[in-house]
Parts: C-alpha cells; structure tokens; sequence
C-alpha cells in the first residue's frame, strides 16, 4: 500500500469518528482532527459530498474485509463471534454509514451497501439454521439487533467502559440473550 493511500484511508477513517461526533462538523474540523490543513484536505476530497461518498465507500470496504473470512461452519455458534469480533473494531465507521443520511440518496452506496450487508446476514442465518438464534423472528429484526448490539460494544470500547478484548464475547451473550433459542 502506497503512502497516499494509508494516508487516505486514515484520513476516511478520522473523518468518520469526527462525523459521527458531530454530523455537522466542519471540513476545518476534519482536516484539524487528521493533523493536515484544510487545503490538503480539500486536495483529496474537494467538497464535503465528495468526502461524504469516500468514507461511504470506506465503511462498506472495511465491512467487507471483517466479513469475507467467516465461516459460519466453522464453529458451534455458526460463526457469531467471529463476526462480531470482526466488526466491533469498526463500530464507529459503521454508525457514520447508519447514521449519514445523504447516503440514503446514493445509488451507489445504496447498492454496495445492500450487497455487503446480505454476507453479514448469510452468517446470522447459517446461526439461525443451527439453532443458535431463535427460528421465526424476521431477518431484518434479527440483523437490526445485532447492529445495536455492534453499535453498543463500539462504543462502549471507545469511551473505556469495555476493554476490546472482552467487547466480542459480551456482545454475543447480550445478542443471544435477546434473540437465542429457547432452551
């Protein structure tokens, strides 16, 4: 990876922790948050859209990443803890993607979005199948669950209250806890 990119990237990162913050936070922000002047910023990403849409794309990547190497059959728990473990660390991103709402007006986002999400569902359905979740809830319900539960361990581990370590196996009890079989 270039230094332009890990550049980049950590730039899109930065940028999505101060957005969720504070959605309405400036460019100047941004720029003062990454450590780099609002004109080097304004090089990468010359509006606040094209900022936007970058992060966007950003989150959908790192969700993709934290996803793509789960094997549902590869545990007891059809792969639950394994993604949560995955997808915790990228909480904050997350929250900006569910909580942006110029994205729900992008095509593009909307689409990648759709794809990426369905391979996280694939996993809490193969968990479903092997009896770990409840059989008869909703899909959605079942998937909306389990982003509150990321959402809650996320934060959680950024304001000190949950040590990284302990935040995957925590909120796979509280997931199952809410939505787990009946025994």
């Amino acid at each position: 990876m270039s230094v332009r990119i890990r550049t980049t990237v950590s730039l899109l990162d930065v940028a999505a922790t101060v957005l969720v913050a504070d959605p309405a936070a400036s460019l100047a922000q941004v720029a003062e948050a990454a450590g780099i002047g609002r004109t080097t910023l304004h090089k990468h990403f010359p509006t606040r859209e094209a900022l936007l849409e970058a992060v966007g794309h950003r989150v959908i990547d790192q969700w993709d990443a934290a996803v793509t190497g789960i094997n549902p059959g590869d545990s007891a728990d059809g792969g639950l803890l394994a993604m949560m473990a995955a997808v915790i660390p990228i909480g904050q991103q997350l929250a900006f993607l569910w909580r942006t709402p110029a994205f729900d007006h992008s095509p593009d986002i909307g689409q990648r979005w759709i794809s990426a999400e369905s391979r996280g569902l694939g996993v809490l359905l193969a968990a479903r199948a092997r009896g770990v979740i409840a059989p008869g809830l909703p899909d959605w319900w079942i998937q909306r669950i389990f982003y509150s539960v990321i959402y809650v361990a996320a934060e959680s581990v950024r304001t000190g209250h949950l040590a990284p370590r302990d935040a995957p196996g925590l909120a796979l009890s509280a997931f199952l806890g809410g939505v787990g079989a009946q025994r």
